[in-house]
């Protein structure tokens, strides 16, 4: 707000000043001024309140992981049961209690086990593939068409099929929303960032997690490389549903992941096995600006 109010007085001052150089005689120098930062809308951001709200709370849940579950699910039952919150912010709530309610499967062992929350899919959910998803069947042989035989496309796959990963292509486990940052851009834009999750084992992101670790990367999409010193840090806080530990830790680039851009943060934590939620938060130093990003909230199931 302060930034909007600076501007407005600034072209208030700028206007005056004009009028009394044309009423000397002397036309006025041009000068252009950045353009202030774009708002961000409902569209650019969706369930932001939500995320705003949550996302504080996830770092207090770390504070006092014993009583986490109920710290998580007291900031989302504010935001899933009220009608008059916009329907994104419900859902980004409603995600976060589908989550922190977790019931492990039958004959789970707590800290022992990774598990889905009820109801999930595992096949189209998070974790290793499966060696039989990995796995991608050769195409039979085609019997030979009649000459004049026109050739039959394939059809599409299905739109909520696992996709099949390779060796070095670990599954991604993405946050719930993007995280945005106002006036990012050299220009004056707003920039958006992906944030994912990648248990370990994986050979990527590199150095690559181990068994019991979660990888985190965190990419500002459209910015030039990231600046060698980060001035202010982006940090991640989790807390594992399943065992009780908790922690944060800073996210940084490295030379080998983009290191012309966009800017890419990642970090590697030991959170253990078990179901993680996540906040994302802070600032980005790029080549161009200093960004400050909002929160975003990502679960991840470490096996």
């Amino acid at each position: 707000m302060s930034s909007i109010k600076t501007t407005f007085v600034g072209a208030v001052a700028a206007l005056g000043s004009s009028a009394a150089l044309l009423v000397g005689g002397v036309a006025p120098v041009a000068s252009a001024d950045p353009a202030p930062p774009l708002p961000i809308d409902g569209l650019q951001a969706p369930g932001l309140s939500a995320v705003q709200s949550i996302g504080p709370a996830i770092q207090q849940a770390a504070a006092d992981p014993t009583n986490a579950a109920s710290t998580l699910m007291a900031a989302a039952a504010v935001f899933a049961g009220d009608a008059a919150v916009p329907s994104d912010s419900r859902n980004v709530a409603t995600a976060v209690n589908q989550f922190v309610a977790h019931v492990p499967a039958p004959g789970a062992v707590p800290g022992a086990e990774a598990h889905l929350p009820a109801g999930v899919n595992p096949a189209h959910a998070v974790g290793p593939v499966p060696e039989a998803a990995q796995a991608v069947p050769a195409p039979e042989a085609a019997p030979e068409a009649a000459p004049a035989a026109a050739a039959v496309p394939a059809p599409a796959p299905a739109p909520d099929a696992a996709p099949a990963f390779g060796s070095d292509a670990p599954p991604t486990q993405d946050f719930m929303y993007p995280s945005i940052s106002n006036g990012c851009l050299a220009d004056g834009g707003n920039v958006l960032a992906t944030a994912i999750s990648v248990a370990g084992p994986a050979q990527i992101p590199a150095p690559g997690p181990a068994a019991g670790q979660t990888a985190y990367v965190f990419t500002a999409v459209g910015t030039p490389a990231p600046a060698a010193e980060q001035k202010l840090p982006l940090n991640v806080t989790w807390v594992n549903l399943t065992t009780g530990k908790s922690g944060s830790a800073t996210l940084k680039p490295r030379p080998d992941i983009n290191a012309n851009g966009p800017t890419t943060l990642t970090a590697v934590v030991d959170t253990g096995s078990g179901s993680i939620i996540s906040t994302i938060f802070g600032q980005v130093t790029t080549t161009e600006k200093q960004c400050q990003f909002m929160p975003t909230i990502g679960s991840t199931v470490v096996p």
